[in-house]
C-alpha cells in the first residue's frame, strides 16, 4: 500500500509532527509513503497571512528560509520528502495565468478547470473557485466577500492560482503513483481543499487530521474537511441517549473547569478565565438585582459554501432582533459579548468586518444593552455564570453555559443544530418563541437539558477525538514527535495509532460503532448537577 501526504504547511510543525509520525507508523506496518513539501510554488501562502499569526509576509526570502527549515525539520525526524515543484512543468504558470484572465470577479466563486480537455483523468471539471474559497475567507478574516473589493479580487485570483497550481502537480503525483490513500491536514485551505477533491475523484482514501479540541488530542476526518461534521452528527445520535459513567464526568469536568478558569491550552479557549462577579458588574456597570441575557457572537470569517442552517442571514440581524425582544422585557439587561477572536490580544489576526459592523452599533444601543468589545478582557464565563439567558451564534461557550444548568439558546446551527441541550431557533421568525421557551423553562427541562449538555460535550471533546501522546504541542501551531524510537510506534503499542493505521490501509471505521454500554442514569444526573451548580455559583 502506498500513502501520499502533502504537507505544503509543514513549519505548523504540530500538524506535520502527527503527520510524519503517522507514516512512520504505516512504513513499519509495510506501507510505502511520499511526504511532499512546498518548494517556493505560490506567491502566497497561508503560513505568511496576518490572520495565522505570520511575522513575516510572503516573498522569495520567506520562501527560502522556509524550505530551509522544512528540509532541516523533517531531516531531524527522519522523514524522507520531494518537493511539490517536482511535478510542476514549465508552462503551468502561464496556463494558470491564462485560465484567470477569461474570469470576472463574480465568477470566482464559481470559477472550473476543464482537467479533461488537457488529457487529465479526473472525471469532471476542478471546481476551482470553490475549493480555494476558504483560504480567502481566512486570508482577509472576512466573513463575507464582497467580490467589487479589489482587494478581496486580488486574495481571490492569488488562492485561484495557488488551487489550479496545485490541481496540475497532485494531478500528475497522483497519475504516477497512484497511492492507495492520502494523509492531509484541514482539507479546507486552498491547496489541502484541492488535494482532497482530487483524490475524491481518482477514488483515493483520504484521512483528514485537525488539532484535537483537547491537548495532546487530535480530530480525524474520512474523505472530507474538517467543517464537515457528520461523523460527529452520527457519533452524538449514537450516544445521546447513553449516560455517562463516573470517570467520563470527571475527566469532562476538569475540562470545563481549566477552561471557566482560563487554564487550558485548547487555542479556541480565547476568553480569559472567570473573575469575581462584582467586579465585572462595577466595570459594566449592570444591576446585580436585574435579569441579565448575555449574547456571545462567534467567529464566522472561516467559511465554505456549505449551508449551516443559521436562522439569520448574519450577526447583524440577530443582534437586531434581540433588541426588539428586549424592547417587550424593559427590565432586562442585554450584554453583548463579541468574539475574543474577532480582534483581541489573543486573536489570530482581527476581523475588520465585525470591528465596523460593533462599531456602528456601539453608538446606537439602548441604556439597558452594554457592548463588550473583542480586545476587552472582561470574562465570558463570569458572565455565563450570572446570566439567567445565553444567546449564542455557534460559539463553544454556549455549550459550557448550557452545562452550567443555563438555558441557552442557539441561532447558528452548524455543529450545535443536534444539540438538545439548548433551545433551537432554526428560523428568524422563531426566534421569539425559542427565547420565551427558554425563559419559562421548568426545573425539570433544565435538569434534564444539563445532563445533555454534558453528554454532548463529552462527544465533542472526547468520543470525536483520539489520543495523540506521541507529539507534544509546545506553541499553538509547533509540536514534536514525544518518541525517541519509531519502534515505540509499531503495532500493538498504541491503539489510537493502530486505529488510525487501520482507516488508512484498509478503510476500517475510526469509531467503534458497538452498541455504547454507559453508565447509571440517576448518578450521573446528580454527579453532573453537582458540578454544574459549582460552575453557575462561581460567578
Amino acid at each position: 500500500m502506498h500513502i501520499v501526504c502533502f504537507a505544503p504547511y509543514t513549519n505548523w510543525s504540530i500538524h506535520s509532527a502527527r503527520e510524519v509520525t503517522i507514516l512512520q507508523a504505516l512504513r513499519l506496518r509495510g506501507c510505502s509513503v511520499s511526504y511532499i513539501a512546498c518548494d517556493a510554488a505560490y506567491d502566497v501562502c497561508d503560513m505568511t497571512q496576518k490572520s495565522t499569526g505570520s511575522k513575516v509576509g510572503p516573498g522569495p526570502q520567506t520562501c527560502l528560509a522556509c524550505q530551509s527549515s522544512v528540509a532541516a525539520r523533517l531531516a531531524a525526524w527522519g522523514m524522507p520528502y520531494r518537493w511539490m515543484g517536482r511535478w510542476l512543468q514549465p508552462g503551468d504558470a502561464a496556463t494558470v495565468d491564462a485560465w484567470i484572465a477569461t474570469l470576472t470577479p463574480s465568477a470566482f466563486p464559481a470559477a472550473t478547470y476543464d482537467a479533461t480537455a488537457d488529457g487529465r483523468p479526473d472525471g469532471e471539471p476542478w471546481k476551482i473557485g470553490a475549493w480555494a474559497r476558504s483560504s480567502v475567507h481566512t486570508y482577509l478574516r472576512h466573513q463575507t466577500l464582497d467580490l467589487t473589493d479589489t482587494a478581496v479580487q486580488s486574495a481571490y485570483v492569488s488562492n485561484l492560482r495557488v488551487g489550479l497550481l496545485t490541481a496540475f502537480a497532485l494531478s500528475r503525483l497522483f497519475a504516477a503513483e497512484r497511492p492507495t490513500s492520502q494523509l492531509l491536514f484541514n482539507g479546507r485551505m486552498a491547496p489541502t481543499r484541492v488535494a482532497l477533491e482530487l483524490a475524491k475523484l481518482r477514488g483515493i482514501r483520504t484521512l483528514v487530521e485537525e488539532r484535537g479540541t483537547v491537548d495532546t488530542r487530535i480530530t480525524l476526518f474520512e474523505d472530507t474537511h474538517c467543517f464537515d461534521l457528520k461523523g460527529f452528527d452520527a457519533l452524538w445520535r449514537q450516544w445521546r441517549h447513553t449516560p455517562l459513567a463516573a470517570g467520563e464526568i470527571a475527566q469532562l469536568a476538569k475540562l470545563l473547569t481549566d477552561r471557566w478558569y482560563g487554564r487550558s491550552r485548547d487555542i479556541s479557549a480565547f476568553s480569559a478565565g472567570a473573575e469575581e462577579k462584582s467586579a465585572v458588574f462595577a466595570r459594566l456597570k449592570l444591576d446585580p438585582a436585574r435579569p441579565l441575557w448575555v449574547l456571545y457572537t462567534s467567529s464566522l470569517d472561516e467559511t465554505l459554501d456549505e449551508e449551516h442552517g443559521a436562522a439569520f442571514p448574519d450577526q447583524g440581524a440577530w443582534i437586531k432582533a434581540t433588541l426588539v425582544e428586549l424592547q417587550r422585557r424593559p427590565d432586562v439587561q442585554l450584554v453583548i459579548r463579541v468574539h475574543p477572536n474577532a480582534g483581541s490580544r489573543r486573536s489570530l489576526g482581527r476581523n475588520p468586518q465585525d470591528a465596523a459592523l460593533f462599531a456602528a452599533l456601539s453608538g446606537t444601543l439602548p441604556d439597558n444593552v452594554r457592548l463588550v468589545p473583542s480586545d476587552e478582557e472582561t470574562s465570558s464565563y463570569t458572565l455565563a455564570g450570572a446570566a439567567q439567558l445565553g444567546l449564542v451564534w455557534h460559539s463553544t461557550i454556549g455549550l459550557e453555559m448550557a452545562a452550567a444548568h443555563r438555558p441557552v439558546v442557539n441561532v447558528g446551527g452548524g455543529w450545535l443544530a443536534d444539540c438538545d441541550a439548548m433551545f433551537a431557533a432554526a428560523t428568524a421568525d422563531a426566534y421569539s418563541s425559542a427565547v420565551a421557551a427558554a425563559l419559562s423553562t421548568s426545573d425539570a427541562d433544565l435538569e434534564r437539558r444539563t445532563v445533555q449538555a454534558w453528554r454532548f460535550a463529552t462527544v465533542w471533546f472526547f468520543r470525536f477525538t483520539l489520543p495523540f501522546p506521541l507529539v507534544r504541542q509546545t506553541a499553538w501551531f509547533l509540536g514534536e514527535p514525544a518518541y525517541t524510537d519509531v519502534a515505540e510506534l509499531a503495532p500493538g503499542r498504541d491503539a489510537a495509532m493502530d486505529r488510525i493505521c487501520a482507516t488508512l490501509m484498509h478503510g476500517t471505521p475510526l469509531f467503534d460503532d458497538r452498541a455504547p454500554a454507559g453508565g447509571d442514569a440517576s448518578a450521573e444526573r446528580a454527579a453532573i448537577l453537582q458540578h454544574a451548580r459549582a460552575f453557575r455559583g462561581s460567578a
